[in-house]
């Protein structure tokens, strides 16, 4: 589970280049067609000649292709809503780049589970489009990616992915398991961490309680990577955890940079920096 598998764009990434760009979305929640329109909008704060080499999504991508798919979403009544991703499996929808993307806690995972994610020789979902994994690892574009799908289950975690399916239990299948959480933990090396939950400590509250999993904590302070990206809460923020930059980001209909925001990875120093998405005054009087 916890292997190591290479990944480049299709295309061919540019080697000699020391500046690899990426973008990161937050929940997407079945808009995969406002997505695209987002990506497109953001390509505008590349350096000239550069190009998006991946786009990591953070969780509740909610890729349901069908009704019956939908059925397979743990959520309430009112917020069950088919998505547009069979635009995308159909070509119609294209995001100009690969997109990756992990599981959250509203996701077809029948089908996700079935396919078992890229990191376990899973097929492609759509033209360009790739679920993960339930955890491990990834390189895309040279950048080492650990990452964890799903949320940290009330009280003691199922053991095993076995104990999870025995459950029969839409909901369940939400919470990563214990074997899962080793895995990623058990990893060394990494240059970022992709987990739907933020990590304890960063102070935000919601609902009246403290947000965050002291599990993705011990994971930044395990795997010291240079960045970690969450989602989950609907709220852009940024903040430093145990020396490890943390960003959080937001959902579909906030925009840029909340929701879609554009990130450089230096091969050389292995560090990552979000870009400025300001227009120049030239462009905001057009």
């Amino acid at each position: 589970m916890s292997r190591e598998t290479s990944l480049q764009p299709t295309d061919g990434v540019q080697e000699s280049s020391q500046k690899v760009f990426f973008v990161v979305a937050g929940d997407v929640h079945g808009r995969w067609e406002e997505l695209a329109g987002e990506l497109d909008l953001v390509r505008a704060f590349l350096p000239s000649g550069q190009r998006v080499e991946a786009i990591l999504q953070v969780g509740d991508a909610e890729a349901t292709r069908d009704v019956a798919e939908l059925q397979e979403v743990f959520a309430k009544p009112e917020r069950h809503r088919l998505s547009d991703f069979h635009l995308a499996v159909e070509g119609q929808i294209q995001f100009g780049a690969p997109l990756y993307f992990i599981g959250g806690n509203h996701e077809p995972w029948a089908t996700l589970d079935r396919n078992k994610g890229v990191s376990r020789g899973g097929a492609p979902l759509a033209p360009d489009v790739y679920f993960l994994g339930r955890s491990g690892s990834v390189t895309i574009a040279d950048v080492h990616i650990a990452f964890l799908s799903g949320i940290r289950r009330p009280g003691r975690a199922l053991e095993s992915a076995v104990d999870r399916t025995s459950c029969n239990s839409i909901k369940e299948n939400n919470y990563y398991c214990a074997e899962e959480l080793r895995a990623v933990r058990e990893l060394q090396s990494v240059d970022i961490l992709l987990t739907h939950e933020w990590p304890s400590g960063s102070g935000f509250v919601h609902k009246r309680d403290l947000v965050g999993d002291e599990n993705v904590r011990e994971l930044l302070t395990r795997l010291r990577p240079s960045a970690s990206f969450h989602g989950h809460y609907h709220r852009a923020d940024q903040f430093c955890i145990d020396g490890v930059s943390v960003f959080a980001r937001g959902r579909y209909g906030q925009g840029i940079p909340e929701w879609v925001a554009l990130f450089e990875f230096d091969r050389e120093t292995r560090s990552i920096t979000q870009l400025q998405h300001l227009e120049s005054e030239t462009e905001a009087s057009r």
